[in-house]
């Protein structure tokens, strides 16, 4: 059965749900070493530590006991974005377990205005950073005045950087106004980059801004820094994991530092977070974390097999080594839970449609020639070889399970037919061939071009490239793969100096909205059409080159999408935009994705059964893994 996803606006509701008859702040409980805390007059009592409406959260299966470490690992000394998806994602809105809503989570609720300019949000009373100080509005307005210029900081996420004004309407309410309308403000919001705005304490971070504290140059030339603002990067950097000192909201709070040298990275309970169970019992359950620092995959996979990982699927999670794990359950006490890959292709084939060579610029621009491409490929047999089979021939559309799922862009000249594609090739002109049997353009060159691939992030890549190219040349064109470390490939690319590129197919799900790449050129992504994209998002380029009219009518309606606050018209909106990208087909997709796993110890209790895998909802994040909780 299909299953959809919709994604609503739900300004009263809190992360999993508000559970009507919760506790009263009276009947709080809390985890065994934090009463001794309090106990010996180390610690406020429970109530006094929690808002006076705290989150909610119903649990995915049962009401959890305290205790215990949850074991995972981290790949290299740059693996921060397991730790934003395990510890870090808590944002003013979230979105729900099932990606098919917004709702308040650190907001205790939020609005906006009909033109989808202002956004207020109102938070939560008595809630508290892990120091024991309150938590307020001036926080978030410190962060949006001081925190997030590109002079001090890198890669400012838009949601962030594109805001006007920021205003504490009083302690517990803050306005965000923006430029223009954005009616994806709150998705962007709910995202992996919605904890930006929270985590710089004002108190804390302020201390090394020189509009703050006079002395903070002085004071960071005598620690050996340059000045104040590299004191402040050092110490309120966005992934600072290192410093158990600087205050957090979220469940754990670091206490062995990610700084590449420790073996361990380790975090321990916040005693101020801001949620608990129906029952009452403040979350987190466990007590704390415990990331193993090691330099490969392998170690994670070995580590994994012999039962030292409790819960994760973060790098290990690939179809090659399923078997593995498949075959190791019962030895390693662990199971395998399912997920649904938000990626809507196993590899997107984008050939260069602003290219500066004027011979294939032409070719790639030819719809039929891109058509014929497509019908050469054997995608079942790619399937079969490169993923057990596993998944079907698709082009690069939403899921199935989106509810924007496009069945002509997603299933269109998916049929392998040499016959075909030959006669569209011949129908264009390209019917002289040379000695070897491969084509000729109209100078009398052998149509020859270069396809960019990285094992980077997919080591299959190199197979599949290889594949696709032993197709294409059964139909006369010339293809010399080329595999290269990824910073090199983009290099190229950022250049416009490629004809054709490899990559996976993001936005088969929530996040077809918010990154429709490769259904327009429209960022730095779209590798198709990079000079069309920047027409789009950096007009002004001198590189930005006007689009083709169908191209120009989706930038249009994505700016108007953009504009709108109203779901309903963004579906419209979306659909004519899908309508378009089928109609020219530009990007030449492979097969979709299977579902994805990951592996979880028997005895770790509230795991859900299916989840979506996405960064932009940094799985398992959205879960709120404050619940996980170990079995007896």
């Amino acid at each position: 059965m299909k299953q959809t996803l919709r994604l609503t606006m739900v300004a009263g509701v809190a992360l999993g749900a508000l559970v009507a008859g919760a506790a009263s702040a009276a009947d709080y409980n809390e985890a065994p070493g934090l009463a001794a805390m309090v106990a010996d007059g180390k610690l406020p009592p429970v109530a006094e530590r929690l808002p006076v409406n705290p989150v909610v959260l119903e649990p995915i299966n049962e009401i959890g006991k305290y205790g215990g470490t949850w074991r995972s690992a981290l790949k290299g000394a740059g693996d921060v974005g397991w730790i934003r998806r395990t510890v870090a994602y808590d944002p003013l809105v979230a979105f729900s377990i099932g990606w098919d809503a917004v709702v308040p989570n650190v907001a205790e609720s939020f609005e906006a205005n009909e033109e989808g300019t202002v956004f207020t949000f109102k938070l939560r009373e008595g809630h508290k950073w892990s120091d024991g100080t309150p938590f307020t509005a001036h926080d978030i307005v410190f962060a949006y005045d001081y925190m997030t210029s590109d002079e001090y900081f890198e890669s400012v996420p838009a949601h962030i950087k594109n805001v006007a004004s920021a205003e504490a309407v009083d302690d517990l309410t803050v306005r965000l106004t923006l430029p223009e309308p954005n009616g994806l403000f709150l998705q962007r919001m709910a995202s992996v980059d919605g904890m930006q705005p929270l985590v710089y304490q004002r108190e804390y971070c302020s201390q090394f801004h020189i509009d703050h504290n006079p002395d903070a140059d002085a004071q960071a030339k005598a620690a050996g820094l340059t000045g104040w603002s590299e004191a402040l990067y050092e110490a309120c950097d966005l992934d600072n994991w290192h410093d158990a000192n600087r205050p957090t909201l979220f469940a754990w709070q670091p206490t062995a530092p990610y700084d590449g040298l420790s073996p361990q990275v380790t975090f321990e309970r916040n005693p101020y977070y801001f949620k608990v169970d129906p029952e009452g019992n403040q979350l987190p359950y466990l007590d704390g974390l415990s990331m193993t620092q090691t330099a490969s995959t392998e170690d994670i996979v070995l580590k994994a097999l012999n039962g030292e990982i409790d819960f994760m699927n973060r790098h290990i999670a690939s179809l090659s080594n399923k078997p593995l794990f498949f075959d190791g359950q019962e030895a390693g006490g662990f199971y395998l839970y399912e997920t649904v890959e938000s990626l809507m292709n196993t590899g997107t084939v984008q050939l260069n449609q602003n290219s500066e060579n004027p011979i294939l610029n032409e070719l790639f621009n030819q719809k039929d020639f891109r058509v014929a491409l497509s019908h050469a490929i054997n995608r079942q047999e790619l399937i079969d070889v490169l993923f057990v089979g596993q998944g079907e021939p698709w082009q690069a559309g939403p899921r199935p399970e989106s509810r924007w799922y496009h069945e002509r862009l997603a299933k269109q000249y998916t049929e392998y037919d040499v016959e075909k594609a030959n006669a569209l090739l011949d129908g264009i002109g390209l019917t002289e061939k040379d000695g070897d049997g491969f084509r000729l353009d109209k100078e009398g060159n052998r149509i020859a071009f270069r396809l960019d691939v990285t094992s980077d992030l997919k080591p299959y890549f190199p197979d599949l490239a290889e594949l696709v190219a032993t197709y294409w040349s059964e139909v006369g064109i010339d293809v010399d793969v080329r595999t290269n470390e990824r910073s090199f490939v983009y290099e190229t690319i950022q250049a416009n100096k490629h004809d054709v590129h490899l990559w996976v197919g993001d936005g088969g799900l929530g996040d077809a909205l918010l990154d429709p790449r490769y259904y327009l050129p429209m960022n730095i992504e779209s590798l198709y059409a990079l000079r069309w994209a920047k027409s789009f998002y950096d007009p002004s380029s001198d590189d930005a080159q006007e689009p083709p009219a169908g191209v120009k009518r989706q930038h249009e309606l994505y700016a108007q999408l953009q504009s709108s606050a109203d779901p309903e018209n963004q579906d419209a909106l979306m659909a004519e935009i899908l309508d378009i990208a089928a109609d020219e087909f530009r990007v030449i997709g492979i097969s979709l994705p299977p579902n994805g796993y990951g592996i979880a110890r028997n005895n770790i209790g509230n795991v859900p059964n299916l989840q979506p895998q996405a960064w932009v909802y940094p799985t398992p994040g959205p879960m709120g893994t404050a619940q996980l909780y170990i079995k007896d």
